[in-house]
């Protein structure tokens, strides 16, 4: 007899179920502790870029500054325990603060309490539909974004940012959260009302955030330092302007001797978890809203950690980022925190800056808890137009025009509707616009997949091959008629192939053996298979006979079991069309 198998430990089960569902434990295992020093000075760095960027688009939301904040402290660390990216920085995003403003407009009369809860039952509405397609592995459903039509999007979105800043950045009381046209024609009758000081704080900030950005390197160089490290410290410019214009704002009261719009008071502290779901909000009216925003959240998040990994030849789980992107946003909403998603920029800097696990990311959730406990009340006197700066220049390289000529020049369709996406996001809106542009797309999808290419084929002299008699100089054959259809064959397209299949048996006469190549259809669903059925009986009647060539495994899997199947297999059922053909006469080649 055998002996019975000890039992694994409890710990050793432990173990493997931390390594399985923490990464960040695994990670940290196997790197050295220079590479470990190597993340704590990267996450230092990009808490730098973090500090600001959240007060600011804390702001673009429509929020309070601190909700920002509280954001950037609880997802770094949510994300490094669950997420699959070693390097990627979860925090408020440019985009979806924008959408989050757009979801709450409707509870502006409601006053700032109304709006704080919006977001937080968007936050929990949004993270619940994540963490729901995570586990049932639903991630697929994203695909239907085409990159066109995102490309689109991410270009109408951040134009329509960066004109909703231009009031904030030129001290003028114009409508927020209106169409980019409105806001212009806002603008432009309010042209005489620009607040000068604040205009001059928020351009000098564009200025000095440029010029740091093109420049920084060349100064370090002159400075006597590496390129590296002016790199480096052009990235942390927006923290110098921040305390540049901070320090003139208080040493010049410009609030109250110029009338600055400032941050005003931002509550100390950390955030407080709490259970407790807002109640004086109806969270029904926002539902669509928070399903667009975890779905862009998660395409933005995904986005990111890819391109990330795929430098380091790492590997990223779409499913984890989908259930990790849930809890990340869940928490937050507990803890007050606005809706968040991956950032191309903070995550690139960590990334450049030496990040090799989510540590990183733990490092700067810890120096943004310290600036939120310590640091706020020094930021009651910055000039919002400071922040707008921050935010137009933080977008401004996301805006894509050459990918919409790039794509119209390749392919008209997917340039109609990546230019439709833009012309959509700024006359409809952030939410509608998208929607448009993925319907175009989707409906340019059907178009060309109802209309296949379906073509005759003659036989390529000396070779095994057979390509169409209209592009190429082929031999054919009067009792065949040869038959390849390019495309997957449902319901949508079924009409017209019968169609076609109809009008090219007519124009051959003399055919008596119709060959259906199959090399280029991987599916076959049920209204194409009563179609196929209907076609070889009709040419049974007619004294023809119908075969099938070069399927692929999975189509034949399907046919299979079918009658029609059994009715051409295994005489008219051919793997090569050459042997086929060869079979009728082995002298005609």
């Amino acid at each position: 007899m055998t002996a019975a198998k000890a039992p694994t430990p409890k710990r050793v089960l432990l173990a493997k179920w931390l390594a399985q569902h923490v990464p960040l434990l695994d990670h940290v295992k196997n790197q050295a502790l220079a590479e470990l020093l190597g993340d704590v000075v990267a996450g230092s760095i990009t808490a730098i870029l973090i500090i600001p960027q959240a007060i600011a688009y804390a702001l673009l939301a429509g929020l309070p500054p601190q909700m920002g904040l509280y954001a950037a402290i609880i997802a770094p660390v949510v994300y490094a325990i669950t997420g699959s990216s070693r390097a990627t920085i979860i925090g408020p995003a440019a985009v979806t603060s924008a959408m989050v403003a757009t979801a709450l407009v409707p509870l502006a009369s409601g006053g700032p309490a109304a709006q704080v809860a919006g977001a937080v039952l968007i936050g929990i509405i949004s993270g619940t539909v994540l963490l729901l397609m995570g586990l049932i592995r639903m991630g697929w459903l994203t695909h239907f974004i085409s990159n066109p039509v995102l490309s689109g999007f991410t270009t109408g979105a951040v134009i329509y940012i960066v004109i909703g800043q231009f009031a904030t950045l030129l001290g003028i009381h114009a409508p927020k959260n209106v169409l980019p046209l409105d806001t212009l024609r806002s603008l432009i009758h309010a042209i005489s009302t620009i607040n000068p000081i604040t205009a001059a704080c928020g351009v000098g900030a564009v200025i000095l955030l440029l010029l740091a950005k093109g420049c920084s390197a060349k100064l370090g160089k002159m400075l006597g330092f590496s390129e590296n490290v002016g790199t480096q410290l052009g990235r942390i410019a927006p923290l110098f302007v921040v305390l540049i214009f901070t320090v003139l704002s208080s040493v010049y009261s410009l609030s109250i001797a110029h009338s600055v719009d400032v941050v005003g008071e931002i509550p100390r502290g950390l955030p407080q978890f709490s259970l407790k779901m807002p109640a004086d909000v109806d969270w029904r009216p926002l539902l669509p809203d928070a399903v667009l925003i975890a779905i862009i959240g998660y395409i933005e998040t995904l986005s990111v950690a890819k391109a990330l990994a795929f430098r380091r030849r790492e590997r990223i789980s779409p499913d984890r980022e989908l259930v990790s992107l849930g809890l990340t946003n869940i928490a937050i909403a507990a803890c007050g925190g606005m809706p968040v998603a991956g950032s191309f920029s903070k995550s690139m800097v960590n990334f450049e800056s030496g990040a090799r696990t989510q540590l990183s990311g733990l490092v700067a959730a810890v120096w943004v808890a310290i600036c939120a406990i310590f640091v706020t009340g020094l930021l009651q006197q910055l000039p919002r137009a400071v922040l707008a700066a921050i935010i137009i220049v933080a977008v401004l390289r996301l805006i894509d025009f050459k990918s919409a000529l790039t794509t119209w020049r390749y392919d008209r369709g997917d340039g109609l509707a990546q230019i439709a996406t833009i012309i959509g996001v700024l006359a409809l809106g952030i939410d509608l616009g998208l929607l448009a542009g993925s319907f175009l797309a989707l409906a340019l999808f059907l178009y060309r997949t109802s209309r296949p290419h379906i073509l005759v084929v003659g036989h390529v002299p000396g070779t095994q091959h057979f390509r169409s008699i209209k592009r190429n100089d082929v031999v054919t054959f009067d009792h065949l008629l040869l038959i390849r259809i390019d495309e997957n064959l449902y319901f949508a397209n079924t009409p017209r192939v019968e169609t076609e299949l109809q009008r090219l048996v007519a124009e051959y006469p003399n055919a008596v053996d119709v060959v259906l190549i199959l090399s280029g259809i991987g599916y076959i669903d049920a209204s194409s298979l009563d179609m196929l059925d209907n076609f070889e009986r009709e040419l049974s009647r007619a004294g023809c006979r119908l075969h099938l060539s070069e399927f692929k495994s999975q189509v034949i899997d399907r046919l299979r079991p079918t009658e029609f199947f059994q009715r051409l297999f295994p005489e008219r059922i051919h793997r090569s069309t050459f042997e086929l053909v060869a079979s009728f006469d082995a002298g005609m080649f």
